[in-house]
């Protein structure tokens, strides 16, 4: 259901993005502290932002995916040793 919905999520993002693009044909100046870029349209700009933000959101999905595959290293060693314990004792006689 979550992956319908990032998708549909998507899709409207990007037609609103093409919407925006076609009745803004206006071209801009940015300048940044370092560099001044003179007349990009904005379709470039919505390009440039959204890339930037894919990226960012990137670099911190990669720390949460080390993190977990991480603690599932983790939690796959200690099941395999409970696993371990629990056939050992299955093998020793019961004692009266």
């Amino acid at each position: 259901m979550f992956r319908l919905f990032a998708l549909f999520l998507t899709l409207f993002i990007c037609v609103i993005s093409v919407v925006v693009v076609y009745f803004n044909s206006n071209s801009y100046v940015v300048d940044f502290i370092i560099i001044k870029l003179t007349y990009i349209p904005v379709g470039i700009l919505l390009f440039l932002a959204m890339i930037f933000g894919i990226l960012i959101s990137l670099f911190f999905l990669l720390g949460l995916i080390f993190s977990m595959r991480k603690k599932y290293k983790k939690l796959k060693k200690d099941y395999e040793l409970i696993n371990k314990e629990v056939q050992n004792l299955r093998r020793i006689p019961i004692q009266e």
